[in-house]
């Protein structure tokens, strides 16, 4: 692993151009070195023993994909190694349900067919801890849950999703929802859903998501700041 005074992370994203999210922003602000990584558009992983740390976003596709995605059997096999070399791991709605399914747990719809797309209210459990001291709310898209894996410890949860946040261990942490989107990916994404032919929002849903994260941004802001302090200091004292 790299040693303290050659901090560099791994952040793996599953389409390009959005790397305005507050995650990217963060490491910009504190100078720390990144490497990016993009799977799904062929490259291949580097060896993970390599970084401080590791950061897998979200996608639009399942972990459930594995007979369908080449890019996503690579990418279980890649967090396998992670784990394997104990290197530190966050991941992001797609990137937890990897987790979680690596860990032995099922990712899947809710049984009344809910979905979370949009700010929901995300609140702490009794062992939380200083992961999350108070419910916030923060951007979902996602129609499938995980089931928390055995030996791990849930962190948060929703109304309708049990399972918003899970920790293996300090510096091995899964999330379902998204406080890496700020107001400029929120538009980018909400783009991109109006030119494909899976769009699901319409124009007074995408309204509604602008001033939700307007009016949240101070405290998702506050909260994944705080976050990636702790968890790179984390990272840098097991280097």
């Amino acid at each position: 692993m790299a040693g303290p005074d050659s901090q560099r992370y791994l952040l793996i994203k599953h389409s390009e151009g959005w790397n305005v999210d507050r995650c990217a922003l963060w490491m910009e602000r504190s100078g720390t070195a990144v490497d990016w990584c993009y799977p799904a558009s062929g490259e291949a992983f580097p060896d993970p023993a390599d970084y401080s740390g590791v950061i897998i976003f979200g996608a639009a596709s399942s972990a459930n994909d594995c007979k369908e995605l080449e890019w996503v059997r690579r990418e279980l096999a890649f967090i396998e190694l992670c784990l394997k070399h104990e290197t530190p791991f966050f991941g992001i709605c797609l990137g937890a349900q990897m987790l979680a399914r690596v860990m032995g747990s099922k990712i899947y719809p809710h049984s009344q067919g809910l979905r979370e797309v949009g700010f929901c209210d995300v609140l702490p459990t009794e062992q939380a801890g200083d992961f999350m001291s108070k419910p916030l709310k923060v951007m979902q898209w996602h129609t499938e849950g995980l089931e928390l894996p055995a030996g791990t410890t849930r962190l948060a949860y929703s109304e309708s999703f049990p399972n918003q946040a899970f920790s293996v261990s300090e510096r091995v942490v899964g999330v379902q929802f998204h406080p890496e989107v700020n107001l400029d990916v929120l538009r980018l994404w909400h783009e991109r859903n109006r030119q494909s032919a899976s769009g699901v929002l319409d124009d007074a849903t995408r309204a509604a998501h602008v001033a939700d994260a307007i009016a949240c941004e101070p405290a998702i802001t506050q909260w994944l700041d705080g976050f990636l302090g702790n968890w790179t200091r984390s990272t840098a004292s097991a280097a």
